[in-house]
């Protein structure tokens, strides 16, 4: 693979990272701001327009894209590959989920306009995946002064500017990773008296979850194409999500220049626990 525009970025001091440390443990989420400078986004959204546009990638037997999903972005793209390990998001993968974090998956969201849609309308709440910490009917939520461990973690960042809630953005509950459950109401949920918190950004932004935030993409009920990159990183105990699974095998020009870490990112381990 050729070398990409992606920076190496710079990690965030020590005291910021306590400070976004304990807001996500807190809320579940945190809002970046700007990062990208525009050569990446750039790179980023041709890389990912380039894959839709290709016929060969819709093809079921190739399993690149699943509805709005491009799957495994680092298989296709330098861009989206050197995006894993780019600061200040890995360092704040690496403090949340442990030095020996990996990327669990990495898929790209291509959500063009729906006529039928209402702006900020009803469905699609729902939380990644298994709830991690379940709890009985009759205990409404997790004791907020016991820290739950986080697992599984999304960030995520747009491509192209979703600064109203008509362009269908993110939208999470804040604090909604200590329910215990899944989201029952799908139009306006609330948790503990929190309402919906949108990600309004600008390309260039970004922001991360806890994988058990109720949370949703907004419909998209503008005339613009929504575009979103981004990385999924969980702890080394929890398996990557590469289709096949155990019969995936990671394509030999992936390894190309990738440093030490990033092969650690894309699951060469060292020996541990088990094997």
């Amino acid at each position: 693979m050729s070398t990409s525009v992606i920076r190496s970025g710079e990690r965030f001091i020590d005291e910021k990272t306590r400070q976004i440390l304990d807001q996500f443990q807190r809320d579940g989420y945190f809002d970046f701001g700007p990062i990208l400078e525009e050569d990446e986004v750039e790179a980023l959204r041709t890389d990912m327009q380039n894959k839709w546009d290709d016929p060969r990638m819709h093809e079921p037997a190739h399993d690149q894209i699943r509805g709005n999903s491009l799957m495994r972005m680092f298989e296709y793209s330098t861009a989206f590959r050197d995006l894993i390990i780019r600061e200040p998001f890995a360092g704040l993968a690496e403090a949340i989920l442990g030095d020996d974090c990996h990327c669990m998956s990495q898929n790209a969201l291509y959500t063009p306009p729906n006529p039928k849609a209402v702006a900020d309308g009803p469905g699609g709440w729902h939380l990644d995946d298994l709830v991690h910490f379940p709890l009985p009917t009759h205990i409404p939520r997790h004791d907020p002064d016991i820290p739950l461990p986080c697992f599984v973690m999304q960030i995520f960042t747009p491509l192209t500017d979703v600064e109203e809630v008509k362009y269908g953005p993110t939208q999470v509950i804040p604090g909604s990773h200590y329910a215990g459950r899944r989201p029952e109401e799908q139009d306006h949920p609330m948790f503990d008296g929190n309402k919906t918190y949108s990600f309004l950004t600008r390309k260039r932004h970004a922001y991360m979850f806890n994988n058990q935030m109720w949370h949703r993409g907004a419909p998209n009920a503008s005339d613009r194409t929504r575009l979103m990159a981004g990385v999924t990183y969980s702890k080394r105990f929890v398996s990557q999500k590469f289709y096949p699974f155990i019969d995936y095998h990671m394509p030999d020009h992936i390894w190309t220049d990738a440093s030490p870490r990033l092969q650690r990112m894309l699951g060469r381990h060292e020996k541990g626990a088990y094997g």
